[in-house]
């Protein structure tokens, strides 16, 4: 399995992210391709290597060929992201980014989802920050990100809606629940989109055992003499042996959901934290049809897969039990097919090989550029792993 762990010793922002990525062996030329499916252009994206506190570093820049001065909203957002070409995966990571940033944005201005607007965040280079940094993890085949410690600093900064307090209110908001630490380091550690990104795309709690492949160090735009302001990304193989795990079974029952917040709520259940989520029909008392979701959580995601229950799943309590699962050590490899290349998950128990099963969505996007049936892509993944 492959895992990449975030240490943000300067602080963190998506345009030192998508550098550290691009450092640590991401192909810069994957990223551009990400960004042009987009179909918004003015923009130049560039890297180049800098000095920081002594350490060689990239430094990842969007350049917009004119001043923007434009306000996006959440919608217009998702929007231009399902008009794209994006792999599935990326564009999934990056929506759950500004879903991520739009609640907490919300929350701080006391307006609904609907009505928060971007300023900065919604500009040219902080959506080719997100979608560069999504496009990224999905080059490098990353499956599970994990964040060290963020640092937190004082202080004020300029904003469109005047002059703000550091950290960033939204940034604090997305922070809520993770570990942090006051750095005493000047000026702004966290932005709302660095907070953002690692708010809905990192795991809590420490890493599995791994074995380093690729190090990287993106540069953020200052360069003081205190510390070096990078923030480094190390990709590694993990190795997930068969073990007994202890997990959390949270449980809720709906009775008065349509199924398009039922939807939703299975997508912001996966997005909070959780293992695996599912929805089941049942017959509630007076005899009327209802919805039973359950997620499986780890301990450190309790209160966020709660709190989505609550907010989106209009229940009124939520039942908890500890349960405890095997998992198998598991594994990808890539096969190339006519149609282009395949991830193939690979179960193994006690050595030996028991499960193999291509990659859903690596099926999907290839059947949908080729023209086939996905039927053909998922028979030539497995005669290719057969052979």
């Amino acid at each position: 399995m492959r895992i990449a762990i975030l240490d943000p010793v300067g602080g963190i922002a998506g345009d030192m992210l998508v550098g550290a990525l691009v450092d640590a062996g991401a192909s810069f030329e994957a990223i551009k391709r990400a960004l042009k499916s987009l179909k918004v252009g003015g923009y130049v994206v560039a890297r180049r290597k800098v000095m920081r506190g002594g350490i060689k570093a990239t430094k990842f820049t969007v350049r917009p060929r004119q001043e923007e001065h434009k306000h996006r909203g959440l919608a217009q957002i998702l929007k231009i992201l399902k008009k794209s070409t994006l792999s599935p995966v990326v564009r999934e990571r990056a929506e759950a980014a500004f879903r991520a940033l739009a609640e907490a944005e919300a929350k701080v201005h006391g307006c609904s989802v609907e009505q928060v607007h971007f300023h900065e965040v919604g500009a040219i280079d902080a959506i080719c920050d997100v979608v560069g940094a999504a496009a990224a993890l999905h080059d490098l085949e990353v499956e599970r990100l994990f964040c060290n410690p963020l640092p937190l600093s004082s202080g004020f900064v300029e904003t469109e809606h005047g002059r703000m307090p550091l950290p960033a209110p939204a940034t604090m908001e997305l922070l809520k629940g993770r570990t942090t630490f006051a750095s005493g380091l000047p000026g702004e550690c966290v932005t709302p989109t660095g907070a953002a990104c690692v708010a809905a795309w990192a795991e809590q709690g420490p890493p599995p055992p791994f074995t380093p492949v690729g190090i990287g160090y993106g540069a953020g735009d200052r360069d003081p003499d205190t510390h070096p302001n990078v923030c480094r990304a190390v990709v590694g193989e993990a190795s997930v042996a068969p073990a007994d795990e202890e997990l959390f079974e949270l449980v809720c029952d709906v009775d008065d959901a349509t199924p398009q917040v039922l939807a939703h709520l299975l997508e912001r259940l996966l997005a909070e934290g959780a293992l695996d989520a599912t929805l089941q029909p049942l017959i509630m008392k007076k005899g009327r049809p209802g919805t039973r979701a359950t997620a499986l959580v780890h301990a450190s995601a309790i209160a966020a897969v709660e709190e989505v229950m609550f907010r989106e799943g209009t229940t009124l309590g939520v039942r908890r039990r500890r349960v405890e699962r095997t998992v198998l050590a598991r594994r990808t490899m890539k096969v190339n097919t006519r149609y282009g290349s395949v991830r193939l998950k690979i179960g193994e128990y006690r050595g030996k090989v028991v499960h193999v099963a291509p990659e859903y969505e690596d099926c999907r996007a290839l059947a949908e550029k080729n023209g086939v049936p996905l039927p053909e892509i998922l028979r030539e993944a497995m005669a290719r792993w057969e052979g």
